[in-house]
């Protein structure tokens, strides 16, 4: 593995996230949105309504943010090359499949973390007005970003397999939306006990639950980085099929 290689992609990729204007606009778009719903929610559930110093509800948002948000960031990564026609030149580069991937990932990956930092304003804000279970932060915190981390392989897979921006948009959005659905109780219970079982295990969003609730399971975290390596290892394998 040639990490100038991946640093190469890395800055190319990432660099068009900072600067063209989608980017600016969907990061400002996720903080306002989260914010919000926090703070005034729906329902009911807002922060001033359940007078919790906690963010739990905070991170019960943020799987049905994801589910908008990520496919904005994925839909261009492989859909623009396929259309431009790039792709053909970045095949015959002498950098090797594996390392376009993890690039354009970690590019992506290093977007939405920066997005998230910019999150931070919330705790401060609760810590300011009362106590805060900084355990919880903590790990709901590394939830959001290997679940992140999971929806965007997951993205950048379904744009590797069309040449239109809209439709890897829609494609991805679905996607995750079926795996956030998978861990939906109502439909767990539909399904019975075994089946039921099948899907959770197969959720992000239901792996994503421990770190919501502050609960440190290091099988969730095997999950999403198992998860993560065998979607960028099913984009290597779509590329090297196109070739």
């Amino acid at each position: 593995m040639n990490l100038k290689n991946i640093q190469t992609i890395y800055r190319k990729e990432f660099s068009t996230y900072i600067n063209t204007p989608i980017g600016y606009i969907f990061s400002s778009l996720f903080l306002i949105l989260i914010s919000f719903l926090f703070f005034y929610g729906l329902g009911g559930n807002s922060f001033w309504d359940l007078k919790v110093s906690s963010m739990e509800q905070y991170f019960l948002w943020v799987p049905l943010l994801f589910i908008v948000f990520i496919p904005a960031i994925t839909m261009r990564l492989w859909a623009e090359e396929e259309r431009s026609g790039t792709i053909e030149t970045l095949m015959t580069l002498p950098i090797k499949d594996y390392e376009i991937v993890i690039g354009k990932f970690l590019s992506a990956w290093a977007f939405l973390v920066i997005t998230l930092c910019g999150t931070l304003l919330v705790p401060l804000t609760i810590l300011i007005l009362g106590s805060l279970d900084f355990g919880l932060v903590f790990s709901g915190y590394l939830g959001t970003f290997l679940l992140g981390g999971a929806y965007l392989s997951l993205g950048i897979v379904i744009s590797s397999l069309t040449k239109d921006q809209i439709v890897s948009f829609v494609l991805t959005f679905l996607a995750c939306l079926l795996t956030f659905l998978m861990g939906y109780q109502p439909i767990l219970q539909f399904f019975g006990n075994f089946l039921g079982g099948i899907l959770a295990f197969f959720s992000l969003s239901q792996h994503f639950e421990s770190f919501r609730m502050g609960i440190f399971d290091p099988r969730d975290i095997i999950f999403f980085l198992s998860f993560i390596l065998f979607m960028l290892s099913l984009n290597v394998y779509i590329l090297r099929g196109k070739k």
